[in-house]
């Protein structure tokens, strides 16, 4: 029996000195990273930098993607041709966003 009771004795010190020091439990979930966003950005940062060593090996080859050169590619971005759509996905992320 007084095994029983040091083990009790001990337990509520053990909680006393917890409570002492305002020590919360810390939920499980709180410090997880968000794994997706980051994922998410790994994802597009690789395809944003194949598609502009594609570029660069059709630049440098000389070579043609879905009949266009690099010369062509640069002038329909300079061009402007895509800038509407553009602005209707800013406005669309914008309005997501908030």
């Amino acid at each position: 029996m007084l095994g029983n009771e040091y083990a009790q004795a001990r337990k509520q010190y053990v909680e006393e000195v917890r409570r002492s020091f305002n020590h919360a439990q810390p939920d499980e979930y709180e410090a997880e990273p968000q794994a997706g966003a980051t994922s998410f950005f790994k994802v597009r940062l690789l395809i944003a930098v194949c598609i502009f060593a594609a570029f660069v090996l059709c630049d440098r080859t000389g070579s043609r993607f879905y009949n266009y050169t690099t010369k062509e590619v640069v002038s329909m971005l300079k061009q402007e041709r895509f800038q509407s759509h553009l602005d209707a996905i800013r406005e669309a992320w914008n309005s997501l966003s908030e």
